[in-house]
């Protein structure tokens, strides 16, 4: 077998959810619904085998989405699209892939992306590879490669392609993101090293991106942040997943409140979607626009994000993820989420660090420490999104957002140094932030039995003084 080649493509997990989200919103503006018609029509369609997908008695039961993000540049067809997306590089990946399981009822959604990198056998050879490959096969080997390895049924799929990025961002005037410091993308493996995506935001709390710098934000594979005065790396698919899904519920939310009985506005999300999204048949018109009355807006705890616990390994020389047997019953237990089986309800998140989504600010000043922590976070499996730097402290704390302090009191655990467990009703688009103070040591690899927690519930504690993280 061919060795498993790096690529660089772009992340478009996000992509996939925010379109599939794009026509669902579109499409539930009553007053627009024969104008949808025809635009649904226009959509090309995803030729799927026979008993690749499982059947729902009813459009108000859950159902899983299958949304995979294709590398392919079939689209490229001027200079203008070269310079942006790159050329063809040979046969499609599909570079993102994203579990959504929504139940119309409960008015909740829970995704799981599945790394790019993750190492699963192949169907229907059984040949070990990157997951991301099965792609190149058809969507029937995708999903067959899914349903083989993971017990996962899958309802509706989804495909789409990265140009839709920026013509959906743009179409609803911009997406706001919080950033807690600047960041760009910088490649530094190469000579000489050099920006892949051109990402460079030197502007830090809300800050709205427009297309070109969305499609950056989340296809960059070199993502570094700048911490007291200098760069700092901060790659890998772990962190960028969250920071895609995050970007994820944030374009949603945008595109399922903004406007939407304007239909200008309504033509360009619909000529956005048109050639860049493909769907199965299993995706009709009456079922995207249930679902659309259903998530008429989407807030930020009516979904659930999720990750599996994988592990840094090579393979064959490559570089793979992987999910070690030591971690297979916390991948169980998360994969029952999708599954739908009674021992793991949708409605009761498991708490594993790969259900916990962190974001550390480094209030000590010690040079690269929000970085280091971050990294160590991620090889114990919890999510972390981009780190930053706040006011100087003597105390390190845990903020909490709504109803995630079971989280902070897991995290706690893992710190060498006792923290302050802070409530934080106002943080949003993380469960947590740490911030480092002075007395910040270590991040244990292994829990500790139990640690001090010291609970307040006040919006800060002396000697804090970074401000609360705004919902953009």
């Amino acid at each position: 077998m061919k060795d498993p080649e790096r690529r660089h493509t772009w992340p478009q997990r996000f992509l996939i959810v925010f379109n599939a989200g794009l026509i669902v919103a579109s499409l539930s503006a009553a007053s627009a619904f024969g104008y949808f018609y025809v635009q649904f029509g226009r959509l090309p369609h995803v030729s799927i085998s026979p008993g690749k997908l499982t059947h729902t008695q009813s459009s108000s039961d859950p159902q899983n989405f299958l949304l995979v993000g294709s590398d392919s540049r079939e689209f490229v067809d001027d200079t203008a699209d070269a310079k942006s997306f790159g050329k063809n590089t040979g046969p499609p990946r599909a570079d993102t892939i994203m579990l959504v399981r929504v139940d119309p009822r409960a008015h909740h959604a829970w995704v799981l992306s599945l790394p790019r990198d993750l190492l699963v056998p192949i169907s229907p050879t059984g040949r070990l590879d990157r997951i991301n490959t099965a792609y190149s096969g058809g969507a029937d080997e995708l999903i067959q490669t899914i349903k083989d390895d993971f017990q996962v049924p899958i309802n509706h799929y989804a495909e789409v392609n990265f140009k839709g990025l920026q013509q959906v961002v743009d179409a609803v005037g911009g997406v706001k993101v919080f950033l807690p410091s600047p960041v760009r993308d910088y490649d530094t493996t190469v000579s000489p090293p050099r920006n892949e995506t051109g990402l460079l935001i030197l502007d830090t709390g809300c800050v709205l991106l427009h297309g070109n710098q969305a499609l950056a934000y989340v296809r960059s594979r070199h993502f570094q942040y700048r911490e007291n005065g200098r760069w700092v790396s901060q790659p890998g698919d772990l962190e960028r997943n969250t920071r895609q899904q995050d970007f994820v519920r944030r374009t949603l939310r945008v595109v399922l409140s903004k406007g939407l009985l304007n239909l200008t506005r309504l033509n360009r999300l619909a000529n956005a979607a048109h050639g860049n999204l493909k769907l199965s048949n299993s995706l009709n018109l009456s079922e995207l626009v249930k679902l659309g009355r259903n998530f008429h807006s989407l807030a930020p705890d009516s979904m659930t994000q999720y990750a599996l616990p994988v592990t840094p390994r090579s393979y064959r020389g490559a570089s793979i993820l992987k999910v070690l047997d030591k971690d297979q019953a916390a991948a169980e237990q998360i994969l029952a989420v999708f599954r739908g089986t009674p021992q793991s309800t949708p409605s009761t998140p498991v708490l594993q660090p790969s259900t916990v989504n962190v974001r550390v600010l480094n209030g000590s000043g010690q040079a690269g420490q929000a970085g280091d922590a971050s990294a160590a976070l991620q090889k114990n499996g919890f999510a972390t999104s981009t780190p930053g730097t706040t006011s100087r402290t003597t105390q390190t704390v845990i903020r909490y957002g709504p109803g995630q302090e079971a989280k902070a009191a897991l995290l706690a655990r893992y710190l060498g140094t006792d923290a302050v467990l802070q409530s934080r009703p106002s943080l949003t688009g993380v469960d947590l932030e740490l911030v480092t103070g002075s007395d910040f040591t270590t991040v244990l690899s292994a829990p500790r039995v139990s640690a001090p927690v010291v609970t307040t519930t006040t919006t800060a504690v002396p000697p804090v003084t970074a401000p609360a993280t705004p919902d953009c």
